[in-house]
Order: C-alpha cells, then sequence, then structure tokens
C-alpha cells in the first residue's frame, strides 16, 4: 500500500444515498442504549478476550455507538473511524496494528487515546444488504484474530443484524397499528404497510424474496400465464454438499457462500425473473416465460455456469457447485405449491446422480421418492428384524490362483421388495447418518463370522470390511474393533479394513490419527476404490496402509484401452514399490484377469471368479480344494 496517500479519510461508498436510508430506516441511529444489544458487544468482549466491542452505526458524517462495552464516547467523527474503511468492503477488515498500516498510523485514535492498535469489524447489513457499520472489537495491544475467533465474530455480527431486523418490524407494525388506530392519511397507512410487507417477506441474509412472497408472486403469475397461454419455469437450486463447508470452514463462511450464490444469480436476472431464499441453502428462480425450450435450457446452463465457481474466506478458496431441478408450467404443475414441490423433487434427483447439473422433473422421481422415504422408514427397523445379511466375495490370489480372502458386502433383504441394491438403500442410510450403526453391525458379524468359521475347523483367510466415511470419522472404529477382536479372539492381521481414497482426505489428520490406532491393533488397512478420488503416491506414503484396491472403472477398460492399461500397470508398479499390496475388483472376463496378471496385480476380486457367497456357501468354498469346487484358478 503506498505510503504517500493521505489514508486517514475512508471514501464515500457508490451507493451511499441508498445506504444512508437503510441506516435511517432502522430507527437505531442516535438512539441510547439498550440491554439487548449490550448484551452481544458484552459477549464480544468476553468470548474474543478484547477490552473494548462497539456495535457502529455509520452515518453521513459521524459513527453513531449503539452498544458500548469498555469505551466511553456515544459517538465519533466518520472520516477518522476505521469503521468507515470497513463498509467499503464485504470482507472483514482486521488490523492487527494499526500503527504499522498507512491507514491508521496517524490517525488520533492512535496517535492518543484510546490507542487503538487492533481492530477487527464485522459489516453488520440491512435485510436489502445495504452496509449500516460494524460490530467491531478493539485492543491497545497489537494482536492477531484466528479463523476460530473471527467465525465467532461473524455469529455474534448476525445477531446484531437479526435484532435490528425484528426491531424494523416491530416498528413498522407499531406505526401500523397506531395509524389505524389515528385514522392516518392513506399515504401513512400505506407507507407502514408496505414496510411490514417488505420485512415479513424478505431474508435477512440475502435481502432476497423468502418463500412467502415467493408463493404470492407464483400464484399471482399463474393468472397470466393462463391467460396469455405461454409456458413458464420454476428452478429450484440447491448447493451441493453445503454442510461440509459449513463443517469445514464454519458457518460465516457458508454465509459468504450463499451471498456469493445470491449474486452470481442475481447477475443473470431478466427484468420479469424472481430469486427467492427458500431454506438454509435453496434458492428458487420464478423464471419469466421462455421462448422455447431451448431458450430455458439456454438460461439454465448460464445460471449454473455461474454459481459453479469458488468463493474466497479467510485467504481459503471454497469450491461451489449446485444442483438445479426444474419444473414447467403447466405440464408439471398449474399451482404454487405443486410447481414448487415438483422442482424440488427434482433437484434431488439432479443431487442424488452426481450433482452440478440441471434435472427436469419427471413423474418417475415422484415415484421413486416415495419409494425412498418409505425405505429410510423401513431401514431404521432392518437391524431389529434381521433384515440385513452379509455376503462374501471370494479374492482370488492371481499368480496362484488360490484364495486369498473375502470382501464382505451389505446386504438387504426387504419383507416386501425382496433385497434391495445397496446402491439404493446405502445412500440413504449415509444421509440419514444410520449408516454408523450399521456399520458397526457389519463389523460385529463378519468377525464373528470368522470366529464361526475358525471354530468348525475351516482354513483362516482375512476377511475385508468396508468402513463408511461417517462411521470412521464420527463412530468409535477402535473401541469396536478391539472389542470385537478381544471377544472372538480373531487374528487382527486377518481383519482388512477398507476406506474409501476421498474418506482419507476429508479430514487428513483425523484420519491418519485413527488409522494408526488401527494399526496398532494389528488390523489390516486398505484404500478402497484407488484412482477416482485426490489421493497422490506422496499423500499415501503419510498413510499407515498395506493394500491399494483399483477401481473396477480401470478394469473394465484395460482390455480395450491402452491408457487404461497403462495406468493400471502404473499404479500397479508404484504401490509394489512402496510394498504395497494391489487388489483388482470388478472382474467379468478371461481377458481382464490375464490382462491384470500381467501388470503384476496381486489379486482380484468379481464375477468372473465367483458371486457373493452366503455365509454357508463361503465356509464350503473354505473347505479343501476350494479350487477344483468354483474354479478359481480359471483364466
Amino acid at each position: 500500500m503506498r505510503s504517500d496517500l493521505h489514508m486517514m479519510t475512508p471514501q464515500i461508498p457508490v451507493d451511499e444515498a441508498r445506504r444512508l436510508a437503510a441506516l435511517h430506516a432502522t430507527s437505531l441511529f442516535g438512539t441510547g442504549p439498550e440491554e439487548a444489544f449490550d448484551r452481544i458487544t458484552r459477549m464480544a468482549s468476553k468470548l474474543l478476550h478484547v477490552p473494548t466491542a462497539l456495535i457502529s452505526l455509520v452515518g453521513a458524517d459521524t459513527q453513531w455507538f449503539k452498544s458500548r462495552c469498555g469505551f466511553d464516547p456515544q459517538y465519533g467523527p466518520r472520516d477518522t473511524s476505521f469503521c468507515g474503511h470497513a463498509i467499503l468492503s464485504d470482507e472483514p477488515m482486521v488490523v492487527e496494528d494499526a500503527s504499522k498500516d498507512p491507514r491508521f498510523a496517524d490517525n488520533p485514535s492512535v496517535l492518543g487515546t484510546p490507542h487503538v492498535r487492533f481492530y477487527a469489524g464485522m459489516q453488520l447489513y440491512s435485510v436489502d444488504r445495504a452496509k449500516l457499520g460494524t460490530l467491531c472489537i478493539i485492543d491497545s495491544e497489537p494482536r492477531a484474530l484466528g479463523e476460530e475467533e473471527l467465525a465467532e465474530l461473524h455469529d455474534l455480527a448476525r445477531m446484531v443484524e437479526e435484532l435490528i431486523h425484528h426491531r424494523q418490524l416491530a416498528i413498522a407494525a407499531q406505526q401500523l397499528h397506531d395509524g389505524l388506530q389515528q385514522n392516518a392519511s392513506r399515504a401513512q397507512l400505506a407507507a407502514s404497510a408496505g414496510q411490514v410487507e417488505f420485512l415479513l417477506n424478505h431474508d435477512t441474509l440475502t435481502g432476497l424474496a423468502n418463500r412467502q412472497a415467493l408463493l404470492g408472486t407464483i400464484r399471482d403469475r399463474i393468472t397470466d400465464w393462463q391467460q396469455r397461454q405461454v409456458p413458464a419455469a420454476v428452478a429450484c437450486l440447491n448447493v451441493d454438499r453445503f454442510k461440509r463447508v459449513n463443517d469445514a470452514f464454519g458457518h460465516a463462511a457458508g454465509d459468504e457462500v450463499l451471498v456469493a450464490v445470491t449474486r452470481c444469480l442475481q447477475a443473470e436476472l431478466g427484468a420479469d425473473d424472481l430469486l427467492a431464499r427458500t431454506g438454509s441453502d435453496e434458492f428458487v428462480l420464478l423464471l419469466s416465460p421462455p421462448a422455447d425450450e431451448a431458450a430455458l435450457q439456454a438460461r439454465l446452463v448460464r445460471l449454473l455456469d455461474s454459481v459453479n465457481s469458488s468463493v474466497s474466506w479467510a485467504g481459503k478458496d471454497i469450491s461451489i457447485t449446485c444442483s438445479i431441478g426444474v419444473a414447467r408450467f403447466p405440464q408439471d404443475g398449474e399451482d404454487a405449491d405443486t410447481l414448487l414441490s415438483n422442482a424440488n423433487t427434482a433437484m434431488r434427483h439432479a443431487k442424488e446422480t452426481g450433482g452440478a447439473r440441471t434435472q427436469y422433473f419427471a413423474p418417475s422421481q415422484r415415484r421413486e421418492l416415495v419409494r425412498r422415504m418409505a425405505l429410510e422408514h423401513q431401514l431404521h427397523r432392518a437391524i431389529e428384524r434381521e433384515e440385513l445379511f452379509l455376503q462374501y466375495q471370494p479374492k482370488i490370489d492371481l499368480q496362484g490362483g488360490t484364495l486369498a480372502g473375502f470382501e464382505a458386502l451389505l446386504r438387504w433383504r426387504h419383507p416386501v421388495h425382496g433385497v434391495v441394491s445397496p446402491e439404493e438403500f446405502v445412500p440413504i442410510a449415509e444421509e440419514t447418518g444410520l449408516i454408523v450403526p450399521i456399520g458397526d453391525w457389519l463389523v460385529r458379524t463378519a468377525i464373528r463370522q470368522m470366529a464361526g468359521w475358525h471354530a468348525a475347523g475351516l482354513p483362516e483367510v482375512p476377511v475385508a470390511v468396508n468402513l463408511s466415511a461417517r462411521q470412521f470419522l464420527q463412530g468409535d472404529v477402535v473401541g469396536l474393533v478391539g472389542e470385537m477382536l478381544a471377544e472372538t479372539q480373531v487374528a487382527p492381521h486377518l481383519l482388512e479394513l477398507e476406506l474409501t481414497e476421498s474418506l482419507s482426505m476429508a479430514d487428513p489428520e483425523r484420519s491418519l490419527a485413527i488409522m494408526r490406532e488401527l494399526r496398532e491393533l494389528g488390523v489390516t488397512l486398505s484404500i478402497d476404490d484407488f484412482g477416482t478420488g485426490y489421493s497422490s503416491f506422496a499423500y499415501l506414503k503419510r498413510l499407515p496402509i498395506d493394500k491399494l484396491k483399483i477401481d473396477k472403472s480401470f478394469v473394465n477398460d484395460m482390455v480395450h484401452s491402452s491408457d487404461a492399461r497403462a495406468i493400471v500397470q502404473a499404479i500397479v508398479a508404484m504401490a509394489h514399490s512402496m510394498h504395497l499390496h494391489v487388489v483388482a475388483e470388478g472382474v467379468e472376463s478371461a481377458p481382464q484377469a490375464l490382462a491384470l496378471r500381467e501388470t503384476g496385480c496381486d489379486q482380484a476380486q468379481g464375477y468372473y471368479y465367483s458371486r457373493p457367497l452366503d455365509a454357508g456357501e463361503a465356509g464350503s468354498f473354505l473347505a479343501p480344494a476350494p479350487a477344483a469346487k468354483v474354479g478359481i484358478a480359471r483364466g
């Protein structure tokens, strides 16, 4: 930053007139202290360990402190205020040492009382996203502000905004009531009613219309669409994996993502379009009647491209993708509730099929949703009703053609639908959190089955169990495995736990700690579906693993694609250099088995060798001369 510029006086925002109108609409500027606001500044001072916290409202030439903790003046000049600089940006303003910052080094508040050194200001927004001022914290000693502290300041600022919003609504409602009692003029009543209506129908974070306003607008426009006999569209947009953003970076980052999505969508709106926020991470667009299907598709492509980007937060880039579901009038619904419901159903279908895409509504999606909801309800009782069971698919030593072990596969025998595909019910279990108790049941059942085979005098072979991300990171996998190994006396190295590579990247340090604890128990660890996620061999060197499992997509292609074959060959060579065994899944033909053997791959599994077996069949498979029983030495 150039030191030759006089930086003391903050610039005037380009939207200053709108900003001042929004500020004075709050009826707070120039008013005295109130306990509701003071409680928040006291909380900020205590949580963030600073002597001073202020709610500063920036007026035309004055900043007014609506709440003061550890600070005497009620107001100060805007031209020397830190907050005047803060409202020029949407990013929180943090000054670690004002005496070394060219903007503030010659500021009277730095040179004299209160001797400001540290300042952090989080912008306060009106309901229509105009900047009112800041919630700021101040210290007379230089200091830094960590990410968690910044997130706490953000959350406290949102509390102030909600308080302001509710105050405005209460004032507007009282003015309307008083006007009615006093027979005020029609113009006065209309102004009060308009303010109440606006506050009731807009979202506090983004300033967008809320669900109530959206429903009303759709109902109003349907009449026009029917009279003109024109098509229209309702698009429901949802941020993919939004919970992961909140969990990884905090709610402040989540709010920044939602505001960024809002801006991107607003940039693509036409004059007759409406954008609303109807849920935490859900937006709805009411699109004006398109000229034809091609025009609608082109608009949806532009909308999706505009939001599939990244947001910078606290020096980190957060990638954003969104899913869009579309319901068209009149074929997908002739009333507001039906159109919104069907657009939401299409959006969920888009998310379930990978996300970052647009999906038009189809009646079959509704049937799928009803079935999914029924399965979700019934899955809650599947364990206690003993409807879950395991099958065991053999793993074959590719070089010797002998049995190398089994993989335990989860199955659900539904009383009405028969055996439900894991591809259908496992995502439901993941989404609802049921995967944790189900995964624990799977581990217990597999280990007890290993002990049962051993007790029957059958040879001991490894059994692999796949762990879900939730079970691994949220459950007590180490405690469960340790308890079961002690109970059954199964040799620890015979239990192989398969982890997806994306799981190991979700929370690397915690994942690494859990893996090390499992290795201390003596179990074998494997990375599943290698090649489809984010891991590199350099990263894998950090992990205490024994095996890599090549994703079946590479196996499917390697007979017909020299590139796929070269990739498998490279994976095998690199893994062997790290003393890791390599397992291939999804082997369905002799040419695939031969190609894998030629690459040096260690083990394989798939229908070419054997379908998944029930526990009794797998026990027979373990009996002497297994190759003769099921032909595992084929190929």
